[in-house]
């Protein structure tokens, strides 16, 4: 029997610094580093020619393991507050969150070093990071599969490196990092320092971590107590953790197939006794049923997975570690996470999402409302975000309909990439516009068929979806109102412009990043995406709007303490200034139009108008609906003086797009209300705050856009519902009181004579008096004549004088003697 040999123990180098590529290629590891570089300069002949520089700058190019990688978490419980600072949420603990215990050295068993040893990496105490055997072979294999990586060299120095820094690429470049780095680890900590990292961070499959985790999941019992044949197993199960794992039958017979190959190796090594083998192998493992963990296991909430992914991401990057190290020591450091949820809050969000009627399956009758949805087995979905618009503070988040089964899962709230149609126009369209002075509520744009796709230009694009047709001259207050295509998109392009669309976005937290040039196009105007958003990103625009203009970033935590009380990172993003109070007032007054019916002789409603009404509509509310082609997605976004709240309703679609039938289109709104009347029980009404600078009115005719005359009231339209309102402006961009409507207009007109829309025309001097009529009618400031004789109808091309027509009845009798009797002569 071979005998193993007595490890080597490395000493810890005292100096800490970090020697450069240089020092270490001329330092006592010289010969070491100067192995790999003829194994590199080797392969790289063989594979093409690597150079030694592209080398060296993969090398200094490499993440650096910093001191706080390295630390051992000691297991204590890390504590999430609510935003009273006081209640506790959750608790982070090795028996609370099972895939995330760690354990000393002193705690692994010998056994379980051995196996991890003799699977992994036999010469772990002999070489000084990298294996040149592994290495060897390791090239050998690539030479055979024509350069493809497929046969691993790693030590279990460098997977340690390769699972702190999360790259697990098959690249030279990834290689070569992870070998140069291997060595520099070694030269920092001893061998048992980096058995312990591995032994705490590796995937053991089924989202655990760690042999002390993976010890409690299938075993049921502390990693101290595991014997042979349980540490043979699962020192194979990191290999490939899908493969060995224990919850399948296949993964079952794979793992106690690789835990004889364990043994075995054992044996080989001398690490056990041929009577140890014997029993290890015969023994009858016991895995505890995946069922049984689950009970124990119990779900964190949507909040809560929020909260600990916030942390770990500004962990890691104010301490300068990768994620998987701040992922530790938020699980196991004993943190106080002080959050901003508010309990009440997130109850009444709770209630709703729990309550099946709201995501209707089944009409009245019992039928089946969706039957694609049945066909490929998906159910509805919502997720919603609330927010304190005055602090940026998330309140509650719900990720998706029904209870939440599992930790850390999808969370459509704060994960997904949905289009948001119109939604997106005030932070895209309007509210920049308003904000450059480029428009006012009153601008007023022709509603009608226009050609704006360039790369189907004799197409009418975008058509509108709500209003069903096309009104005609439309201020942007009634566009905003009736969520009008064609206006948005107008202004979209004779206004704003891409850059200053991409800039508005960006100051309120919708960074487009690659995207920029793909949303460049009309689509934008209207929400459709090259990548889509999610009811936080959403919500937290809008608060933008609800608080006078100024942009607080989104937040779900104000700050982290240690288990000293010393702060590790807290809140302190600066605010931005993304729109003048003024144009955020106006803005709020636009979008409380949403909520409300027909008030002009526009005559549209609001497009949430009968189901957003919180407190019977004594509570204001701004908002503005979304609806994506082919209804695949409905949105509400909207706020009250106290809250900032949006809703995503829709399916998966993880198989094929599926499209909300009728009976679902109103289940956003609907959801929205429901929580946010909850949400507002003992809370009074009050109005939105106006600027006490900067605003001014004008009574305006909405189908100008300019100061009222009495025409105006004369409008055929407006026989119910007022045409003139008093709009507010930011001072300077109001109409001047002599800049009265030259729209409404009376001219002569002949009954006897019409065009081909039946529109009477242009009396002249020879027309009588008795077909002769002075009503008001339309003139455009531009004339519309449509490209295409099948054109949609505009609405209000009846009311509209034909100028520059006149009569062709009357003068002809004259003109026809005048040719008789000068023919006689």
């Amino acid at each position: 029997m071979n005998k193993i040999k007595k490890p080597i123990k490395s000493k810890k180098v005292k100096d800490s610094s970090v020697p450069s590529f240089w020092q270490i290629f001329s330092s006592t590891f010289g010969t070491a580093v100067k192995i790999i570089f003829s194994v590199v300069l080797l392969a790289g002949a063989i594979v093409g020619g690597l150079g030694i520089g592209l080398v060296s700058g993969w090398i200094e190019s490499a993440y650096v393991i910093q001191e706080a990688d390295l630390e051992i978490n000691t297991n204590l419980t890390t504590y999430i507050y609510a935003d009273d600072g006081k209640t506790v949420i959750e608790k982070l603990t090795g028996s609370d969150n099972i895939n995330r215990e760690q354990v000393g050295f002193e705690s692994i068993p010998k056994n379980l070093q051995n196996a991890i040893v003799a699977i992994e990496d036999e010469r772990f105490y002999e070489h000084q990071g990298f294996d040149i055997i592994r290495i060897g072979g390791s090239i050998v294999a690539l030479v055979t599969n024509k350069g493809e990586i497929s046969q691993g060299g790693s030590t279990l120095t460098q997977q340690v490196y390769k699972n702190i820094t999360g790259r697990f690429e098959q690249t030279f470049e990834r290689k070569f990092q992870e070998i140069y780095n291997a060595i520099r680890l070694e030269m920092k900590i001893d061998k048992n320092q980096i058995l312990t990292l591995y032994a705490n961070i590796i995937n053991m499959g089924n989202g655990s971590y760690g042999f002390k985790s993976a010890s409690a999941m299938y075993f049921g019992k502390d990693i101290s107590t595991l014997n042979l044949a349980e540490c043979a197993l699962l020192a194979g199960i990191p290999n490939a953790p899908s493969q060995y794992n224990p919850y399948t039958e296949k993964g079952l017979k794979d793992s106690i197939s690789r835990q004889h190959l364990v043994l075995n190796k054992m044996l080989e090594l001398g690490m056990i006794s041929q009577a140890e083998y014997d029993e290890a192998y015969n023994y009858e493992l016991v895995i505890v049923p995946k069922e049984e963990l689950l009970i124990a296991d119990r779900a964190t909430s949507y909040f809560v997975d929020q909260v600990i992914s916030d942390v770990i991401k500004q962990i890691a990057l104010e301490k300068n570690v990768s994620e998987r190290t701040a992922s530790q020591w938020v699980y196991n450091n004993g943190y106080k996470i002080y959050t901003t949820i508010d309990l009440n809050i997130q109850a009444s969000m709770d209630e709703v999402f729990l309550d099946p009627s709201y995501f209707l399956v089944l009409d009245d009758d019992g039928n089946v409302i969706n039957k694609d949805a049945e066909k490929y087995a998906e159910t509805p979905q919502a997720a919603m975000v609330i927010m304190d618009q005055t602090n940026g503070e998330v309140k509650a988040i719900y990720g998706g309909s029904g209870e939440k089964t599992g930790s850390r899962t999808y969370n459509r709230a704060t994960q997904a990439e949905r289009q948001p149609g119109s939604s997106f126009k005030p932070i895209a369209i309007y509210g920049p516009s308003i904000d450059l002075k480029l428009i006012t509520a009153a601008t007023i744009i022709d509603d009608v068929p226009v050609r704006l796709d360039p790369k189907n230009p004799e197409d009418i694009y975008p058509t509108n979806y709500t209003t069903g047709s096309y009104k005609g001259l439309t201020t942007i207050r009634n566009a905003l109102k009736a969520s009008v295509n064609v206006v948005a998109a107008r202004v979209f392009v004779e206004y704003l412009g891409r850059d200053n669309c991409v800039d508005y976005l960006n100051r309120v937290g919708i960074d487009r990043g690659d995207y920029i040039y793909d949303d460049s196009t009309v689509s934008v105007a209207t929400g459709g995406l090259e990548k889509g958003v999610n009811p936080l990103l959403m919500a937290s625009a809008f608060t933008t709007f609800a608080n006078n203009g100024i942009y607080i970033p989104d937040h779900t935590y104000r700050e982290v303490l240690d288990a000293k009380e010393n702060v590790v990172i807290k809140f302190n993003q600066p605010f931005v200034e993304a729109y003048s109070e003024q144009s955020a007032f106006i803005m709020t007054s636009m979008l409380q139009e949403a909520t409300l019916p027909a008030n002009t002789s526009y005559g549209v409603n609001g497009t949430a108008s009968g189901y957003v009404r919180i407190q019977d509509g004594e509570m204001p509310v701004a908002g503005k609906t979304g609806t994506t082609s082919d209804y695949w997605d409905k949105w509400f976004v909207g706020y009250t003086p106290y809250y900032t709240a949006a809703v995503w309703y829709g399916y998966d679609n993880n198989i094929a797009p599926i499209s909300l039938k009728k009976l679902e289109y109103n289940q956003a709104l609907i959801i929205w209300d429901a929580v946010m009347e909850k949400v507002h029980e003992g809370l009074l009404p009050k109005n939105f705050s106006k600027p006490t600078t900067g605003i001014v009115t004008r009574d305006i005719c909405i189908y100008s856009g300019k100061v009222a005359t009495d025409l105006c009231y004369q409008d055929p339209r407006a026989t119910k519902l007022p045409d003139v309102i008093t709009e507010y402006f930011i001072e300077g961009t109001e109409p001047a009181f002599f800049e009265e409507c030259d729209v409404h207009q009376i001219i002569p007109q002949c009954t006897a004579s019409t065009d081909l829309e039946g529109r009477y025309l242009l009396a002249t001097p020879d027309c009588p008096q008795s077909t002769i009529i002075n009503k008001v009618g339309l003139v455009r400031p531009k004339p519309y004549i449509p490209q295409d004789p099948d054109d949609p109808v505009v609405a209000d091309r009846y009311l509209e004088i034909p100028v520059g027509e006149y009569c062709t009845e009357h003068g002809k009798q004259e003109i026809l003697e005048n040719i008789v009797n000068n023919g006689s002569d």
